[in-house]
């Protein structure tokens, strides 16, 4: 059985290039302390666990220069005071959105209130200004039409007065 186990994981090997580590040696690996602080190097290179790790060092730091040692209220990370502290943040957060946008409504119906106004004033101040212009065209327009009858009547004297001067003669 053991000469088969080998045949049969140097040929998965071979099949894929690669070779499939034995469990026995696997578990080997990570029993050691170098491993160990590999698996460990990596997990901590995502910025989460790592901002938990540098918190954590200075909340020990803060309690060791305080107390002169580590208390025992800093062995353990007390989850549900992280999570009221978020959520009570959540809540404020979403407290001073609601506000925000509450304020952004009333600016908005604000704006559409002085909107209209001034479009009402402007069509007002249109009106009467295109109102008095018609006025003073219609005003315009008979004072032309009296001197035209005033040009008339002028004409219509010198006309007669010419005629009367040449039948004499």
């Amino acid at each position: 059985m053991d000469g088969s186990d080998t045949r049969r994981s140097s040929r998965a090997s071979d099949a894929q290039g690669t070779e499939i580590p034995n469990l026995k040696d696997l578990a080997a690996q990570w029993q050691t302390k170098k491993f160990s602080d590999q698996v460990k190097d990596k997990v901590l290179k995502d910025k989460v666990l790592t901002r938990i790790q540098e918190a954590t060092n200075v909340i020990m730091d803060l309690a060791a220069k305080q107390e002169g040692a580590v208390g025992d209220q800093f062995d353990k990370m007390e989850w549900d005071s992280l999570y009221n502290y978020s959520a009570n943040v959540m809540d404020e957060y979403t407290k001073n959105v609601d506000s925000i946008l509450n304020q952004l409504d009333q600016l908005y119906r604000k704006q559409y209130l002085w909107q209209e106004s001034v479009f009402l004033i402007d069509s007002q101040t249109g009106a009467s200004v295109i109102g008095k212009a018609e006025e003073w065209m219609k005003l315009k327009e008979q004072h032309l039409e009296h001197k035209g009858v005033q040009l008339d009547r002028s004409a219509n004297v010198i006309k007669s007065a010419i005629e009367r001067l040449t039948s004499k003669n």
